[in-house]
């Protein structure tokens, strides 16, 4: 049946000749006819034939296959490359690890990672940085890539037009710990991918630089449809002691996620204004417990009488931590806040909320109330002259 199947490997019908060079069984061994039949089909115009004949040949255990293979590393289809390199991965040859490491920087990923699994197979050594940044990342550790400082630049950027968002996404985050002038570009260019997690990854790498490029899109981010990246943004600009970013921030305070507005609130605590201090008090009725208690202290610290009322029916919040922090952010106004007119003019607004509340909470209300009602007792009488 020989001269049957070498009959077959000359069919004009592609699918005749790809079955047959996948019928043949290598254990037994092929003929010299055959062998030169599946050399031959290494420059097939049909590419499942070619990838067949790569197979084939791989389990011959033949000396020539190398010679034969390595030129397919160059081959025009991406398939017939990582073929080929992964058939050279289980020669043993250590000959062709030069070639290997050449076919780390194919265009092709599936190509670059059959070739660094390649390498793995034959024990291969790096010979500089590049070549050790390149491995890694074909083998998708973009971390152990960034171990190699600058020779990571080019492949960590090249894997940020990776077809899988978590491999662009690794090497964001990568790349973040490489510092070099050539990532910036690349990772503004990744501010608009279509994954948010990589947006947020892009953001965070560049988060310690200041060019004006960075700044105008790190701002352009903070209005990002996912909430997500809108706090990446924020984080990163709200490390920058910038009140410019202050008008920023303030339309941050009131942003429909709550790490947004905490992030706002905590940002803006850190600066004073009229305006700040207004915008502060809108996020004591916050439905967040946590973006409620970074307001009540910020208000504190900024010690500004105009927060003494919006303070003192914070007293009254569901969270015992909460009420704490408005009792000593009032102490910070104005130890003497409870004989404010300020504090008189809540204490009418929670008597008249009163039955609106809930038992427990009302309890709060009423004790708050009478410490109001004693210290205005305690004012001294005003006599006429």
């Amino acid at each position: 049946m020989v001269w049957w199947n070498n009959l077959r490997l000359k069919s004009k019908d592609p699918q005749t000749r790809c079955k047959a060079i996948e019928s043949l069984n290598p254990e037994s061994g092929v003929d010299a006819n055959t062998f030169e039949l599946l050399a031959a089909s290494l420059g097939d115009s049909e590419v499942s034939v070619r990838i067949a004949a790569v197979k084939v040949l791989a389990s011959t255990n033949d000396e020539r296959v190398v010679e034969l293979v390595v030129p397919l590393l160059r081959d025009s289809s991406p398939e017939v490359r990582q073929s080929a390199a992964t058939a050279l991965g289980h020669l043993a040859n250590p000959q062709v690890t030069c070639v290997l490491a050449a076919a780390l920087k194919d265009p092709c990923l599936n190509v670059r990672s059959s070739a660094a699994m390649a390498l793995r197979n034959l024990n291969w050594r790096a010979t500089s940085g590049q070549e050790q940044a390149s491995y890694e990342v074909a083998l998708g550790n973009a971390r152990g890539a960034a171990l190699q400082g600058e020779a990571a630049v080019a492949p960590l950027v090249t894997e940020l037009n990776h077809d899988t968002g978590f491999a662009r996404r690794a090497a964001a985050e990568a790349l973040e710990g490489v510092v070099d002038p050539r990532r910036i570009e690349p990772l503004l260019a990744a501010l608009d991918d279509d994954e948010a997690t990589v947006r947020v990854s892009a953001i965070h790498a560049l988060g310690k630089e200041t060019c004006e490029p960075v700044s105008a899109a790190l701002l352009r981010s903070l209005r990002d449809h996912e909430g997500c990246v809108r706090l990446a943004a924020a984080q990163v600009l709200g490390k920058r002691e910038n009140p410019e970013l202050v008008p920023y921030f303030l339309a941050l305070a009131s942003d429909t996620h709550f790490e947004v507005r905490l992030t706002a609130v905590q940002f803006l605590g850190r600066f004073y204004s009229p305006q700040i201090v207004e915008a502060l008090k809108q996020r004591l009725t916050d439905k967040d417990t946590d973006v409620r208690l970074a307001a009540t202290k910020a208000l504190g610290a900024m010690r500004d009488p105009a927060s003494i009322q919006a303070l003192v029916l914070v007293l009254v919040d569901e969270e015992r931590a909460i009420r704490s922090a408005a009792e000593f952010s009032l102490n910070q106004v104005d130890p003497s806040w409870a004989h404010s007119e300020a504090a008189k003019q809540a204490a009418n607004r929670l008597e008249a909320s009163l039955n609106e509340r809930p038992a427990w909470v009302r309890a709060a209300t009423l004790q708050v109330l009478a410490k109001l009602r004693t210290a205005t007792e305690a004012l001294p009488v005003q006599t006429s002259s």
